[in-house]
């Protein structure tokens, strides 16, 4: 990072609904020859938002500033290096006053390009927007680690695409912002396994043992039955998950309690927008 994505999702590369593929490495930021006409079209100053600073909560936000609609600048140097530039506003951009992303004194910056895959254009148009390239770009973190997950794999992480139904480039871009721990525990009893959340009991006072309360949690996430007791639970199953069928108690066999250690990932999320003819 700071001299040098945690892979956590890879989605189909659809034409309406296109996803980071798994780009191919690039040498010192250097775009290739093969890639460089497509690379082109592309440059120029988008203007976008960041979400995280459209919350109530300064504390999620990637930035110290206030960032209303910042500039993205795309461009490619005298070497063909493909370079990330933001600004505050239009005004800033038009005078290349760079913005410090994360905020003042953090000395944070967009650093080499690390990775590309440009896509073919499809031969039939199936839908907009229509994948142009995925890539990776380090990122330094600078003085302010707290705003971003500070580990060296968490690179800045660039989608473009092309709408040409509005003539528009649109880019989205991607930064892991946390990494928590997402530890679930399931019971299983005859072959069927089931999601089980502990959560305090409504009024409980405190979060020990005796004031929480074991809830299976059914296909769609919600809540289906909570039990005082892990022996009213063990003795709850659905033998067979057909719609409709309701909770059956079951007294000869205990199922099972299985722990699966998980992470859950959040990120900044932005996404940028410049005319074909810009």
């Amino acid at each position: 990072m700071r001299t040098g994505w945690i892979v956590v999702w890879c989605l189909a590369a659809l034409a309406t609904n296109a996803a980071f593929a798994a780009p191919s490495t690039i040498d010192k930021g250097v775009v290739r020859k093969s890639q460089l006409a497509v690379v082109q079209t592309t440059l120029g100053d988008y203007e976008g938002q960041w979400k995280s600073q459209l919350t109530d909560n300064v504390y999620d936000d990637i930035s110290r500033y206030k960032l209303d609609r910042p500039i993205l600048r795309l461009a490619l140097d005298k070497d063909q290096r493909l370079t990330v530039k933001f600004y505050m506003d239009k005004e800033a951009a038009a005078a290349n006053d760079e913005l410090d992303l994360l905020g003042f004194g953090c000395h944070s910056r967009v650093g080499n390009l690390l990775t590309l895959d440009v896509h073919k254009a499809p031969k039939v148009q199936v839908g907009d927007p229509r994948p142009v390239f995925d890539a990776t770009f380090d990122f330094d973190w600078g003085n302010c680690p707290s705003r971003v997950y500070a580990v060296a794999s968490n690179d800045l992480k660039m989608k473009v695409s092309a709408n040409d139904a509005d003539r528009e480039y649109v880019m989205s871009l991607l930064l892991l912002k946390n990494v928590q721990s997402d530890n679930r525990v399931y019971i299983t009893q005859d072959g069927v396994k089931r999601e089980v959340k502990l959560r305090p009991k409504p009024g409980a006072t405190s979060t020990s043992d005796a004031e929480l309360q074991y809830c299976v949690v059914n296909a769609l996430g919600e809540v289906e039955a909570c039990f005082d007791r892990e022996s009213e639970l063990k003795r709850f199953i659905v033998p067979f998950p057909f719609p409709g069928m309701s909770a059956a108690w079951y007294t000869k066999k205990t199922p099972t309690f299985d722990v699966k250690s998980g992470k859950k990932f959040t990120y900044h999320e932005a996404v940028f927008r410049k005319s074909f003819e810009e």
